[in-house]
């Protein structure tokens, strides 16, 4: 007798519905070949509006000059310049002084951003001594042409080795009598358009040519329309050695002047450089010299040359001395313009946000008069300052 579950297990095996009764599913077939297609990239996404960082954040800067010292005039204690700024002396041919006493020689403020891809724009504002404010600097530069720097504005023209430096950068704490007594007290700084064109040679060679204004008062300022100033530089820098190199300029300047006539300047400047390796990296060694020369026709014609000549020697990343000699009155060092003057000066600096700087200076001036001084001049510097011309 068989069990009920083998009777259930008999009766499943017979039932055709079951589906152990049905044939196995035949193989899917498969899928027909596709030939290989080169893939697709998506398309690069249309260009946006950007904000450059430049527009929002420029780098703003303040650099202040504070002195303190005193002066003798043919051995008589000078009163204070109380307006701060380097004044004129009691005698003729002789250097802007500050007097006895305390002042700000000067405030500098700083502002530069990128505009663009193809702008950079840099304001420099200027408070000379307590008094006023003055655009000492304010320009855009176009830096996309191959080769070629276009600055367009008020800028400290490329004339020789001192008067594109600003102030704080000068190794004494004033310029040279010849550029004191050719270009003035602001130098060449004029409004216009000039662009600086970097050449095709082995070595580093860059001709500036400019047009300005043509208002600086002692050279030119004709009050014609157009009594415009032109101006060229050529720039050449050779590397001497690994330690060591040598750099020759050529200026020019031309414009009409107040007194019917042409005002032509021209200079000559030789810069060497020199440094250490290793431990002695910093135990550099710089001598710059310019010759310039004015001839002026016209009314108030006159003949002027002269040069100075800066030689500094870094003890050590901190610690430089060094001193200038002046001469006023080439080509024939006539007795009515003839100046002589000799600098010492001694440099700490701390970090490269400050340095002290103290100064001694004997200058001979016609008629036997002398000048004499010792400054003491704090440097300082807060916020982003950008490299300009050193």
């Amino acid at each position: 007798m068989l069990t009920p579950l083998l009777w259930a297990c008999l009766a499943h095996a017979e039932d055709p519905a079951s589906p152990a009764s049905e044939p196995p599913p035949a193989e899917l077939p498969a899928p027909p070949e596709t030939p290989a297609q080169t893939p697709t990239y998506l398309a690069p996404p249309e260009p946006v509006q950007q904000t450059f960082p430049g527009m929002m954040n420029p780098a703003i800067s303040l650099n202040g000059l504070f002195v303190a010292g005193a002066e003798l005039d043919d051995g008589t204690l000078a009163p204070p310049q109380l307006g701060g700024e380097a004044g004129e002396s009691a005698f003729p041919s002789a250097g802007g002084t500050f007097g006895t006493g305390l002042n700000v020689q000067e405030m500098e403020l700083q502002i530069a951003a990128n505009v663009d891809p193809f702008f950079k724009a840099n304001i420099i504002l200027a408070i000379p001594g307590t008094e006023g404010v003055e655009v000492e600097e304010g320009y855009v530069q176009l830096l996309s042409l191959p080769r070629t720097i276009v600055t367009i504005g008020k800028i400290k023209e490329a004339f020789g080795r001192e008067n594109p430096t600003h102030t704080h950068g000068w190794l004494t704490v004033d310029n040279s009598l010849i550029g004191q007594a050719l270009l003035g007290g602001e130098g060449l700084n004029d409004v216009g358009v000039n662009a600086a064109v970097l050449l095709p040679t082995p070595w580093y060679s860059e001709l500036t040519a400019s047009v300005d204004r043509g208002s600086n008062e002692g050279l030119f300022n004709s009050g014609n329309p157009t009594g415009f100033g032109y101006l060229a530089h050529w720039k050449n820098q050779i590397d001497l050695s690994y330690e060591s190199s040598i750099e020759l300029g050529l200026s020019g300047a031309a414009g009409e002047n107040d007194g019917g006539g042409v005002t032509k300047l021209g200079g000559v400047d030789v810069t060497f450089k020199s440094h250490g390796r290793g431990q002695h990296q910093f135990n550099r060694v710089i001598w710059q010299s310019e010759l310039m020369f004015m001839d002026r026709d016209g009314d108030g014609a006159r003949q002027l040359g002269g040069l100075y000549s800066t030689l500094e020697y870094s003890l050590s990343s901190h610690v430089w001395i060094g001193g200038r000699y002046d001469l006023v009155g080439l080509p024939a060092l006539r007795d009515t313009e003839r100046a002589q003057a000799a600098s010492l000066i001694g440099v700490y600096a701390p970090t490269e946000f400050s340095a002290f700087r103290l100064q001694a200076q004997h200058q001979w001036l016609p008629g036997g008069h002398t000048v004499d001084s010792i400054v003491g001049q704090l440097n300082f510097t807060i916020g982003v300052h950008p490299a300009h011309s050193y």
